[in-house]
């Protein structure tokens, strides 16, 4: 190569290197006087801006739905086996939908005697509250002897299939159903034969008092008896996703047993963890953005709602759990996916800001250097919230005013960016 062309190559490279610093800096370049030892100091020029400023808290943990249910037979309910199953795992299900159904042999038969106990006692609460005539003694004593006859023939047929059962000519289920219709009659003799002895006793109000009672116990045991028999059929409390199934047909339940579970997907929280040097900026109620792990590109703006005040430790840390609530309304979050969040701890728009390397921190002073007349003069300023890389400046400067910054790069740079020269250095622009 020749010698001129290395001359032009050299000079095109100075001035790039010049271009790309001078656009790094977004401003006018210039130096200081040389110093004694015959270096100078750079410096840029920035202006006041307005700008936003914000400061997030990093967290992470697993998704969860908002709500879930749990569901169990009714605490009534006594232990029995599971028949049918009538939903699977990932199915949505509206409040009420049937979900499964228990064996309800035998119940039918327990209904029918409280509605007969409750009838019975009805008929004895009104014909205590009439005056007893001989046509409802006699209408009574036909009534007692009627369920003498049912008893008596209900037992027989209990004695004949206890026999039959047990020369294995009979089930146990048609031996079962006969002692129900045994404890059945029994129950309408004892109602028929209080119903005859109220009537020919008559009907005093301490009598009167009682039977009342006898009603209403007598009504407790019928709804009662309804309700185990509808709670053989287990529903759905509310509209949601069926999450997981733990039963099997044929599996022995009891009111304790879990059966299923049914989360409402709509609404995820994210189970966060904060770390100890970040929860004291942490409030309940901040914007954060979650990013699942699962979806990289998906970012969804949820809410801090929870924050535990007691510590977990984890791996030699100490962390706060925090409750993050976010939308799921495309039903991409999944019940235990992980996923990030940044916490909005700090924000502050439209103010007026600065770069951080054109503050000077000195005690619990601020200060910049600024251009007046030509030569660099320190100015107190008051700063208020940063990112990091910016600094709300609160008083002390205008917008758009410029502001000088040394170059860290410079030769007899101090610390915190200051000029040791001081504020009385003679600035000259690089050409």
């Amino acid at each position: 190569m020749k010698k001129g062309a290395k001359i032009a190559l050299l000079t095109g490279v100075v001035i790039a290197v010049a271009a790309v610093t001078m656009f790094a800096f977004r401003g006018r370049i210039f130096s200081a006087a040389p110093e004694a030892n015959g270096k100078e100091q750079a410096y840029a020029v920035v202006n006041t801006a307005r700008g936003d400023i914000s400061v997030t808290v990093s967290a992470s943990g697993k998704l969860e739905p908002k709500t879930y249910t749990t569901i169990r037979p009714d605490p009534n309910m006594p232990a029995r086996k599971l028949v049918r199953i009538l939903v699977s795992e990932g199915q949505g299900v509206k409040a009420g939908q049937a979900l499964a159904e228990i064996d309800r042999s035998g119940l039918d038969l327990d209904l029918q005697s409280a509605q007969a106990g409750y009838q019975a006692q009805k008929v004895t609460l009104a014909n205590l509250r009439a005056m007893p005539t001989a046509e409802q003694l006699a209408q009574s004593l036909a009534d007692l002897e009627q369920a003498r006859q049912e008893m008596q023939s209900a037992r027989e047929n209990f004695d004949s299939m206890k026999s039959l059962a047990e020369k294995n000519l009979a089930s146990k289920n048609q031996l079962a159903d006969a002692e129900r219709g045994l404890v059945v009659a029994e129950a309408r003799l004892n109602a028929a034969q209080q119903a005859f002895d109220s009537v020919k006793a008559g009907s005093g109000e301490d009598v009167i008092q009682a039977q009342e009672a006898a009603v209403a116990q007598a009504e407790s045991a019928l709804q009662k008896a309804l309700l185990i028999l509808d709670s053989t059929v287990i529903r759905s409390p509310s509209t949601g996703v069926v999450t997981n199934i733990v039963v099997q047909v044929g599996d022995l339940v009891t009111p304790s047993s879990a059966l299923m579970s049914v989360a409402d997907m709509t609404r995820m929280v994210l189970r966060a963890q904060v770390n100890e040097y970040d929860v004291g900026q942490v409030r309940i109620g901040q914007a954060t953005l979650v990013t699942p792990s699962a979806f990289p590109d998906l970012q969804l703006m949820g809410t801090v709602t929870q924050l535990d005040l007691t510590a977990q430790v984890v791996g030699n840390v100490s962390v706060f759990d925090a409750a993050i609530e976010v939308p799921n309304r495309e039903m991409q979050l999944l019940w235990g996916m992980n996923a990030d969040a940044e916490i909005q701890v700090l924000h502050r728009s439209n103010v007026l800001t600065l770069p951080n390397t054109a503050i000077q921190r000195s005690g619990g002073s601020s200060r910049v250097t600024i251009l007046q007349d030509g030569k660099p003069v320190f100015r107190n300023v008051q700063i208020g919230a940063t990112d990091g890389l910016r600094t709300e400046i609160v008083a002390g400067l205008d917008e758009g005013q410029e502001v000088a910054v040394l170059n860290r790069k410079s030769a007899g740079q101090g610390q915190n960016g200051q000029n040791p020269q001081g504020p009385g250095a003679m600035f000259r622009f690089l050409h």
